[in-house]
């Protein structure tokens, strides 16, 4: 695959591909590790997607901060280490109770409803003319 992170489900767990790149760069995905259940790759991959947060460079895309930073590093601190990984996730988690805002949720307490009123009531003969 060529995805920025990727899950592939396998019969023994599933396995966390990161760092591909499908634009002007063609590059296969990197294998970060296998785990066994869906909630460890959710953690793995957050944990990841943290590290990458606080240590890529403005607008560096995943494989280049990967090349740059090292692979087995990543692995190290992402699969190796679960007292750092756990460190990244929860420093996630808590990132997304301030930037994360459902756009739907408001919609839906109609916050936005009078977007959708007619603007007026045309009988079919006024509107003909």
């Amino acid at each position: 695959t060529c995805k920025d992170v990727g899950v592939i489900c396998v019969d023994s767990g599933y396995e966390i591909h990161f760092a591909g790149a499908a634009g002007l760069d063609i590059k296969g995905t990197e294998v970060l590790g296998l785990v066994r259940t869906e909630d460890e790759a959710l953690e793995h991959i957050v944990a990841l997607t943290q590290m990458y947060r606080e240590q890529a460079r403005y607008l560096e895309r995943i494989y280049k901060w990967a090349k740059r930073v090292g692979i087995e590093e990543i692995k190290r601190q992402i699969m190796d280490d679960g007292e750092k990984r756990r460190a990244y996730y929860e420093r996630f988690v808590f990132s997304q109770k301030f930037a994360q805002v459902d756009p739907w949720s408001e919609r839906v307490s109609g916050k936005d409803k009078h977007e959708f009123r007619p603007m007026a009531s045309v009988g079919f003969a006024e509107a003909a003319e």
